[in-house]
């Protein structure tokens, strides 16, 4: 029997309307939801929501080519996992489980092609460790408590505005000069001059 494709709301929408109907996560997950599918892309959803899998490949090829760094992706993904990770302990039947956050919507696009941007995210590494877990903060909030269900977009543009906070706080160490700006002592260049 063929596979019918159709149009429609995608789970991260569908969970959202289902929990305003007063259906519980693991009903909708289970009618509209499938790990698998979601990840190979034969899934319902614009760009960035399907296929995570080819997603997550074009990110490590990303990192691989030293094009981003790991910072921003693994801060904004560990933030979103662990959140929904503790929600659904505390409460399963009204938050849905961290593997659907990650599979659903445009958390893994945003995470490797949109916060890490270099003229919009932070210079320094800790900088960037602090905006991506921002950012997962911010799309799990607008995600579980917002009326939108997605929220990525919003939370990468909400810290962008924070970014140069961030970097006023959070500088890098300049080559040569110790945290305080002050430049380094080398031994051998005093005896040098002798």
């Amino acid at each position: 029997m063929p596979h019918r494709r159709y149009g429609g709301a995608t789970a991260i929408g569908l969970m959202k309307t289902g929990l305003t109907q007063g259906h519980s996560p693991a009903e909708t997950l289970a009618e509209h939801f499938s790990l698998i599918p979601a990840l190979i892309g034969y899934t319902g959803g614009s760009l960035g929501e399907t296929s995570e899998l080819l997603i997550l490949a074009g990110g490590v090829w990303l990192l691989h080519r030293k094009v981003i760094t790991w910072h921003i992706p693994v801060s904004l993904l560990g933030t979103v996992f662990v959140l929904a990770a503790f929600a659904h302990l505390a409460n399963g039947e009204r938050y849905p489980g961290p593997l659907f956050h990650l599979a659903s919507g445009g958390v893994m696009l945003t995470a490797f092609f949109i916060a890490t941007d270099y003229v919009t995210s932070p210079n320094s590494r800790t900088g960037q460790l602090i905006f991506g877990a921002g950012c997962g903060l911010l799309i799990y909030v607008i995600r579980t408590f917002g009326g939108y269900p997605e929220g990525a977009g919003f939370a990468v543009l909400l810290m962008n505005a924070a970014t140069p906070l961030i970097d006023y706080y959070v500088k890098p160490r300049i080559y040569g000069r110790d945290r305080k700006g002050r430049p380094l002592e080398l031994e051998n260049s005093r005896h040098d001059r002798r």
